[in-house]
């Protein structure tokens, strides 16, 4: 039951924090839609891109941490009808 806990505040946690992430993101394609010149354009979109991939690489190692702590849970619960005896 512990366990289940802290898988969801876990993911609590994780959804938090990609919300704020995605916030920041969307404010800066704004400016990109906003920005007046090309060369201002560019340079936004050069920083986009390198959030975007910051991001990636983020969601990326949760979810093969989330996939190797899912690997480690036990198909089966454990039968301690044999010690019993």
């Amino acid at each position: 039951m512990k366990f289940n806990k802290l898988i969801m505040t876990f993911f609590f946690f994780i959804a938090t924090t990609m919300f704020a992430e995605t916030k920041e993101v969307d404010k800066l394609f704004e400016k990109v839609n906003q920005a007046p010149t090309p060369e201002e354009k560019k340079e936004l979109i050069e920083e986009l891109k390198k959030k975007l991939a910051q991001k990636n690489i983020k969601a990326r190692e949760e979810a093969d941490a989330i996939i190797k702590a899912k690997q480690k849970i036990p198909l089966k619960p454990y039968n301690d009808s044999s010690l019993k005896k």
